[in-house]
């Protein structure tokens, strides 16, 4: 209760409190059930019986750089993160998925909360592979591939920022297209703390 109420109250101030950056945090949808069938969907290629599930516990040196680069503290169930390698028929690895929520703070449409998580996959070579939105009730422009396809590539060195290296807003959503791009380099960012070489 204590909890719901401070992310209320965060909600509420989060624009006089939060810094500019995005405060995304990792999704989870605490059944299999559910997480295999987002997963069908960001990945329809992939072997339904093959997923390999890849958890990491962030240190509290890694943690501090993800809320460092993220301007926010990671909930405790974000220091364990969960990565899905999808793998083809062959066997053949397709990519590396997570799933982010990228609100700072929550949004009202028809008196209800408007969800806004997003499917990232991430490529061997750590590029932006595919992304998809789950069950979003807004503009349906946000969730087409003629808007999705323009973060296909890029990596952490690229520019995510909006109507600006080829990046298209939705003239009706620039507030959430900015915040899809920014889920993007965020998937990025977690995947590279936990899954990234080591020197």
């Amino acid at each position: 209760m204590i909890r719901r109420l401070l992310l209320l109250g965060l909600a509420l101030l989060g624009p006089l409190l939060l810094s500019s950056r995005s405060a995304a945090h990792l999704v989870t949808w605490g059944s299999w059930e559910v997480t295999h069938r987002n997963l069908m969907k960001l990945y329809p290629d992939a072997d339904p019986f093959a997923w390999r599930i890849k958890r990491h516990t962030y240190t509290d040196a890694e943690a501090a750089r993800l809320e460092n680069a993220l301007g926010v503290a990671l909930y405790p169930e974000e220091r364990v993160g969960e990565f899905y390698v999808a793998l083809g028929a062959t066997g053949r690895v397709l990519g590396v998925a997570t799933f982010i929520d990228p609100r700072s703070r929550p949004k009202i449409l028809d008196d209800a909360i408007l969800s806004l998580e997003v499917g990232v996959g991430v490529d061997l070579a750590g590029r932006v592979d595919r992304v998809r939105l789950y069950d979003y009730r807004g503009d349906a422009a946000l969730t087409k591939d003629d808007f999705l396809r323009q973060l296909r590539g890029r990596t952490l060195a690229s520019s995510f920022a909006m109507d600006t290296e080829g990046l298209v807003s939705i003239e009706d959503e620039p507030e959430e297209s900015q915040l899809v791009a920014t889920a993007a380099q965020e998937a990025l960012l977690f995947m590279q703390v936990a899954l990234g070489r080591r020197d």
